[in-house]
């Protein structure tokens, strides 16, 4: 990212722009990924615009923070919404699912969180899609993959997904800044009346980014390191690296369950390790704790705030960093007032990851 900014209209500039939208097409499991200067909830609101009839009916499968806020996007945009609420943890019932689209056939979308940050649950995103298709065929399937790309499993072509939205600052190891959003032709077939937002209409974008550049500026030194995490993450092997990211998870949720904590998630992500705090002890108290010693974790959200705590190892993390997010829990949790004897949970965190 330290390299000298060139003119994003060169020549030069289009090649690096091409190669780093095919690398992640590829990390994808797609053929084409529209790159945004924006925010993930930018792709995902973008997306949706882009796909999705002003006005349409659209369900949200609502079971965290972020599956809230693509419910609250779609009313601020005037589509009429209807939501299955889930208890936070917790995954999506598939009868109730099934009863909702039997008795609401005029939804045109059904929106979804893959992996929940706020409550470190992974939505079976393929089962979702292939229950809508089996009730309402030409209904679309909208993804947030924020927290999933790179971190699990997530194959959008296969499993029938129609718009995946995703960010830089996650598993792709980079700052927060770019936007991604994959569409199915199924999507971009979706062309009556669209009111899509003049700077997130990625139908102009797609003109453009056909001929490896952006409608507007383009973020040049982020590309310079998307083209770089890229780079890393193929060599690895993105399979590979689902698996790294779940042992890591595991790894850490099982040292904290000895240490006093318990899991929150039903179904667990790979992105991050949701915790309960032991009885007795704030998670706010951990989360500061931990900022005391130079790690950062996330505390929980709303009324999960009190107990909930979430650390997570993605990125550039490696199995020492899981050791050390666990030894630096231990120390908190005996400073806190909990006895635990030395190295209890580490000799765990070392077994688990072999």
């Amino acid at each position: 990212m330290s390299e000298p900014v060139m003119h994003h209209r060169t020549a030069e500039f289009k090649g690096i722009f091409a190669r780093a939208q095919a690398k992640l097409a590829q990390v994808f499991f797609v053929d084409e990924v529209i790159i945004l200067s924006a925010s993930g909830s930018a792709a995902f609101e973008a997306g949706m615009l882009a796909a999705v009839p002003a006005k349409a009916k659209v369900l949200a499968i609502n079971a965290g923070k972020f599956g809230e806020r693509w419910l609250l996007l779609a009313q601020k945009y005037g589509y009429e919404v209807i939501e299955i609420k889930i208890p936070w943890g917790k995954t999506v019932d598939f009868k109730v699912l099934e009863d909702t689209l039997k008795s609401e056939p005029d939804i045109k979308a059904v929106m979804t969180t893959h992996s929940e940050t706020s409550t470190g649950v992974l939505h079976d995103v393929k089962k979702i899609a292939k229950t809508v298709k089996q009730e309402l065929p030409d209904a679309l399937v909208l993804v947030d993959a924020v927290s999933s790309l790179a971190a699990a499993e997530l194959r959008p072509k296969e499993w029938g997904l129609d718009m995946v939205s995703a960010g830089s600052q996650k598993g792709l190891m980079m700052p927060p800044g770019l936007a991604f959003v994959y569409m199915s032709q199924r999507a971009w077939a979706s062309k009556t009346n669209l009111k899509p937002s003049f700077y997130l209409d990625i139908r102009k974008e797609r003109i453009s980014q056909q001929k490896n550049t952006t409608a507007y500026t383009s973020p040049v030194n982020m590309i310079y390191a998307l083209d770089a995490a890229l780079d890393i993450i193929i060599a690895e092997g993105i399979e590979n690296l689902w698996q790294k990211r779940a042992l890591y998870t595991e790894a850490i949720l099982q040292s904290a369950e000895l240490l006093g904590c318990s899991r929150f998630a039903q179904r667990v992500s790979p992105a991050v390790a949701a915790l309960r705090a032991p009885e007795g002890i704030k998670a706010a108290d951990i989360v500061a704790e931990f900022a005391k010693r130079g790690l950062r974790i996330a505390g929980g959200q709303d009324h999960v705030k009190e107990f909930l705590f979430r650390p997570a190892v993605l990125g550039y993390g490696d199995k020492y960093d899981v050791i050390t997010v666990v030894a630096v829990l231990e120390e908190v949790l005996r400073e806190l007032g909990l006895d635990i004897p030395y190295a209890k949970g580490v000799a765990k965190a070392m077994q688990v990851l072999g």
